[in-house]
């Protein structure tokens, strides 16, 4: 195998105390200078210049909620993952929208504790190979991924390098439903628990089926903002995560 070279996206100078940005260095002793323990740092190697060059020259797949522009009048799907240290097993939930409708839910748990290393990860992944699987089987060729673990996006896309098997296959799972069903990505990063409605709703479908404690953040989030759901089944489903009747009441049926 021929020498590495080293692309580094975001890192930190601590001598000259600057941010580092879009440089290449020839080993891993000089990268690991400017990324080790540089919180957001991003950085990947390559077997040769042009790679690495090319790299650097794309923009970062992720974008912001709140800041970023994306496309608003297609399905967006909410994903998160849990982990439940008495049993080893990581959950994970799943949400997807419409034009502002809640559209399909669903929530799981793994069947063993094989993951447990990756923890909660392991679910976050799991949900995106879920939501597009459901674009698969309903024909839906745009889709807006909302996530808070960054690899959700990184890992798909080769952004980051895949050391772990969990991030190799899921590479290979996503890119392959991706292609073989014509279905264009965005990614759009929401930080956890900031009172994201949807955000915080997927976060209690993955916590309860993995039997996890709820704190109901749902519930006092309703209170102040609107829910629509698409068929009487999905608030049938919503009581895994509102036990409140006077909020269930609230939550209006449009069809789209």
């Amino acid at each position: 195998m021929g020498k590495k070279v080293y692309a580094i996206k975001i890192g930190y100078d601590k001598v000259k105390g600057e941010e580092v940005k879009d440089l290449i260095v020839d080993s891993w002793t000089e990268c690991e200078k400017y990324i080790k323990g540089v919180k957001g740092a991003k950085y990947k190697s390559f077997t040769t210049m042009a790679e690495a060059q090319d790299y650097l020259s794309h923009g970062d797949p992720i974008l912001k909620k709140g800041k970023d522009t994306y496309p608003l009048d297609i399905h967006h799907a909410y994903v998160d993952g849990s982990y439940n240290i008495d049993t080893g097993k990581y959950s994970y939930g799943l949400l997807i929208t419409k034009q502002n409708v809640v559209t399909y839910i669903e929530n799981g748990v793994a069947a063993d504790d094989s993951l447990r290393d990756i923890r909660q990860i392991a679910g976050e992944l799991k949900a995106s190979i879920r939501a597009l699987q459901y674009c698969s089987e309903n024909n839906i060729k745009e889709l807006v991924i909302f996530h808070d673990y960054e690899g959700v996006c990184y890992h798909a896309t080769g952004f980051w390098e895949r050391k772990e098997e969990s991030s190799r296959r899921y590479y290979e799972k996503f890119n392959k439903l991706v292609n073989e069903h014509n279905i264009k990505v965005y990614f759009v990063k929401v930080d956890s628990h900031t009172g994201d409605l949807y955000n915080e709703m997927v976060d209690e479908f993955a916590k309860a089926a993995g039997g996890l404690k709820l704190n109901y953040e749902t519930e006092k989030l309703l209170k102040i903002n609107e829910l629509m759901v698409k068929e009487e089944s999905l608030k049938y489903k919503l009581k895994e995560i509102i036990i409140t009747e006077a909020l269930l009441e609230k939550i209006k049926i449009r069809k789209i």
